[in-house]
């Protein structure tokens, strides 16, 4: 059985011309109810943060970042390390390679993003919000 650390690493990334960001829609929080949330995941313990949330983007999502950045950290409200990470893709195309374990992955636009009114962890919004491009 593979150690997971109490690390985790989360992503804002947003499709090519920067008019989307990709978030999943879970049922995994802390109360149960539907939420949105980042991709991203434990790190396991034969790999580095960068392969985590490489792997976690091709798991959850099905899809390869190009320009795949480490942005910030931050602590999440249930005390996790949150390892941030920031990079776009050329192409949008959402498939979770774990039938949707993990949540749905799903495209917002940056007024959908900024409505969200189910629970979303505060530091994902500044996260999306402070790397979104501006036009």
């Amino acid at each position: 059985m593979k150690k997971q650390f109490n690390v985790s690493t989360k992503a804002a990334i947003y499709n090519n011309d920067f008019s989307r960001v990709l978030v999943i829609y879970t049922n995994k929080s802390i109360n149960g109810k539907w939420r949105y949330g980042l991709p991203g995941g434990h790190i396991e313990d034969d790999e580095s943060p960068d392969q985590a949330m490489i792997r976690e983007l091709r798991e959850e999502c099905g899809i390869v970042v190009n320009n795949l950045r480490h942005t910030d950290f931050f602590i999440h409200c249930t005390g996790k390390l949150i390892l941030a990470f920031v990079g776009s893709v050329d192409n949008d195309d959402l498939k979770s390679q774990q039938n949707e374990l993990e949540g749905i992955p799903k495209w917002l636009s940056r007024s959908e993003f900024e409505g969200i009114s189910t629970p979303i962890e505060e530091n994902y919004r500044k996260l999306v919000l402070e790397n979104w491009p501006k036009k």
